[in-house]
């Protein structure tokens, strides 16, 4: 049983070319590595990153592999989806952007294995505070006041929508 490991940067979305081709040296379906790399990197592109890491294993006997996406951390992703560069010196004090839930819960979603949190309420709740720490309000609130509103179940319908998405892809 013969494993390797082939670590390419792509477009979030859009791989393929000769990084990718170089994987038919092992015996892979090189079209479904792309489409697999694409399902699991497309959710980047929205948020203007113009290239991810990916890892791929490949087992070089059964001709299996598995795709591991290198994403950006949190505060990144939070602050490319509010739109500014960096977070603020002052995160209580001076506030640098506003974002939705949904969108916290898309950050939660994309780095669910990351979090390795039993559930997504949790992995939410992780998101939702690095708001605080980098000056960013959610919904025009204060995040320790949406935990707070989470614990009482107001986020319940956004919850559930991503559980079953975890769900569908084999993921929770």
């Amino acid at each position: 049983m013969v494993k390797r490991v082939v670590k390419i940067a792509v477009a979030p979305g859009k791989a393929g070319g000769p990084a990718v081709q170089q994987l038919s040296q092992y015996g892979v379906d090189v079209g479904k590595v792309t489409e697999e790399i694409n399902r699991r990197t497309k959710v980047l592109a929205n948020y203007g990153i113009s290239n991810v890491f990916v890892e791929i294993e490949v087992d070089e006997d059964t001709k299996e592999f598995n795709v591991k996406p290198e994403y950006p951390p949190i505060s990144d992703l939070i602050m490319k989806a509010v739109g500014k560069d960096t977070g603020s010196h002052q995160a209580v004090k001076e506030l640098i952007g506003d974002i939705s839930i949904e969108k916290l819960a898309e950050i939660a979603y994309i780095k669910w294995e990351e979090l390795r949190s039993r559930s997504f309420k949790n992995a939410l709740k992780q998101v939702i505070s690095a708001c605080r720490s980098i000056g960013v309000t959610i919904n025009g609130k204060d995040p320790k006041q949406v935990l707070k509103e989470l614990d009482s179940g107001s986020y319940d319908n956004v919850i559930s929508k991503y559980e079953e998405t975890l769900r569908q892809e084999g993921r929770l």
